[in-house]
C-alpha cells in the first residue's frame, strides 16, 4: 500500500501544502484555525501518515510525560473523587514501570486548562469521562501523532482509542448472579451521554425501568416502584445507596471497590490488570510511527 504524502493531506483537506506542513510540524508562528488544524490532523491520521525520519527525529521530540486528565462530572455526588481512583494509580504505576513520568489534572472545561496541557508536550495522553463536547474541545491541543486514549466515553471519532469495561459481558454475569430476570436498573451519570445511551441499550431493559442517578430524591422516587425486587446497579458507590431499601441487587463495580459492599450483596468486577495491555499499547505508538491498531475499542475484561 502507498504510503500517504503532505500531498494526499492537502488535498483530501483542501488546504496547502504548506498549511498541511506548518499544522504537522506545530509552527506555532503562523495563523491557522482550530477548525482547519482538526480537519488536518484527523485526515493525517485516518491516512496513516508517517512523518519523514531522516528530516524529523520523532524520538528527540519526546518528554516522557504522560497526561491523564479527569473530567469533573457535569453532575457531582458525594462520590465523584473516589470512583477513579485505583484506575488513576495503576495507570500511574504502568507508566512509571515504563519510564514515564505522569501529570494528572482535573479539567473542568476552561481554556487556561487546555493551553496549559498544551504547553505540556505530552507524549500520550489518557482523558477519563470526557463527554463529547470537551472532547471535541480538548483534542485539538494534542499534536500529529500523540495517541489519546478515552476511559469511559464512547466517543464518535473512530481515531482514538476508548477504554470501556465490558458492559455486555457485566450484564450477563449480572444476571446470573441474580438467578432471575432483573425488574430494573440503576446507573450511574456518566459525563458522555452516548456511553449511557449505549449501557442502556446493552442492558436489554425497556427505559421506563431504567434510572439515570442525579439525585437521592429521584432514587428513591423510582425505587419505590420496585418493591423486594430484583434489580441491577451500575457502579459500586451508587449500589450503597440502593441496597439501603432493595437487598436483591447485583453490583456492577465499574470503580473496583467491591470490599465497601456488604457481603449480602453479588458483585460483578472487571480486570483493571488490563491496563498493562493499554499502558503497552500506549507506548508502542509513543515510540513506532508505524504502528497504527485497528483495535480502537479496548474492553476491560469480567472477572467475577
Amino acid at each position: 500500500m502507498k504510503k500517504a504524502t503532505i500531498k494526499d493531506i492537502a488535498k483530501a483537506a483542501n488546504v496547502s501544502i504548506a498549511t498541511v506542513s506548518y499544522i504537522l510540524n506545530d509552527v506555532k508562528t503562523q495563523s491557522i484555525s482550530d477548525e482547519t488544524r482538526v480537519k488536518v490532523l484527523k485526515i493525517a491520521q485516518q491516512l496513516q501518515y508517517v512523518t519523514n525520519r531522516s528530516a524529523r527525529s520523532l524520538k528527540l521530540q519526546k518528554t516522557g510525560l504522560i497526561g491523564i486528565l479527569l473530567f469533573k462530572d457535569l453532575q457531582p455526588h458525594c462520590w465523584s473523587e473516589l470512583k477513579y481512583v485505583k484506575t488513576l494509580y495503576r495507570i500511574e504505576r504502568l507508566c512509571g514501570q515504563l519510564g514515564y513520568h505522569t501529570i494528572f489534572m482535573q479539567i473542568e472545561g476552561d481554556t487556561s486548562s487546555y493551553d496549559m496541557i498544551r504547553e505540556r508536550n505530552l507524549d500520550g495522553v489518557f482523558l477519563m469521562n470526557v463527554d463529547q463536547e470537551r472532547f471535541a474541545t480538548i483534542s485539538r491541543y494534542f499534536g500529529f501523532g500523540i495517541p489519546v486514549f478515552a476511559i469511559d466515553s464512547h466517543i464518535e471519532d473512530t481515531i482514538f482509542h476508548k477504554v470501556l469495561p465490558d458492559f455486555a459481558a457485566g450484564f450477563r454475569s449480572a444476571r446470573e448472579r441474580l438467578g432471575e430476570e432483573p425488574h430494573f436498573l440503576v446507573l450511574d451519570a456518566y459525563n458522555d451521554s452516548l456511553l449511557v445511551g449505549q449501557i442502556k441499550r446493552l442492558s436489554g431493559m425497556d427505559g421506563e425501568r431504567i434510572h439515570v442517578y442525579e439525585g437521592a430524591e429521584g432514587l428513591n422516587a423510582f425505587l419505590a416502584k420496585y418493591p423486594d425486587s430484583p434489580g441491577i446497579v451500575v457502579n459500586e458507590f451508587l449500589a450503597g445507596e440502593v441496597a439501603r431499601t432493595h437487598d436483591r441487587i447485583v453490583a456492577i463495580c465499574t470503580s473496583d471497590c467491591p470490599e465497601m459492599l456488604a457481603e449480602r450483596i453479588a458483585k460483578v468486577t472487571f480486570d483493571l490488570s488490563d491496563y498493562k495491555r493499554i499502558v503497552d499499547m500506549m507506548d508502542r505508538n509513543i515510540h513506532d510511527a508505524d504502528h497504527s491498531s485497528p483495535e480502537k475499542f479496548l474492553y476491560l475484561p469480567v472477572i467475577s
